[in-house]
């Protein structure tokens, strides 16, 4: 027969086990719910990085059609006055052009003028 110190030592080596097991296993769960949480953190983290990206590629896609349409413009314009200037160099030449051919008929005329007159 087993007396009351041999059951006492036989219930307290399931007791210690039991309590092993059952800090092994709130140890498994909390260290599985840490890694769940850290999993989520760092979702969250790749998900404002790729927010981020996104955003600063779409500003820059609308900065670039803004600097697109400002050196449209500014082109528009520049050509717009070429052809301004260019309209107006030619209209001088063919003004010049005729006042130096009225001029050189006159001349030919007051020479051969003076020379019918002599």
């Amino acid at each position: 027969m087993a007396t009351k110190s041999d059951s006492k030592a036989s219930g307290l080596v399931p007791n210690v086990i039991h309590l092993a097991l059952d800090v092994a296993d709130r140890g498994q769960s909390t260290t599985i719910a840490v890694l769940q949480e850290a999993r989520a953190e760092l979702r969250a983290a790749f998900e404002s990085g790729i927010e981020l990206a996104e955003k600063l590629t779409s500003q820059a896609f609308r900065f670039a059609r803004k600097v697109t349409a400002k050196i449209d413009e500014a082109s528009q314009e520049t050509l717009g006055n070429v052809e301004r200037v260019l309209g107006g160099a030619v209209k001088g030449a063919r003004e010049t052009s005729r006042a130096a051919t009225d001029l050189a008929h006159s001349a030919v005329h007051g020479i051969a003028g003076q020379a019918a007159q002599a």
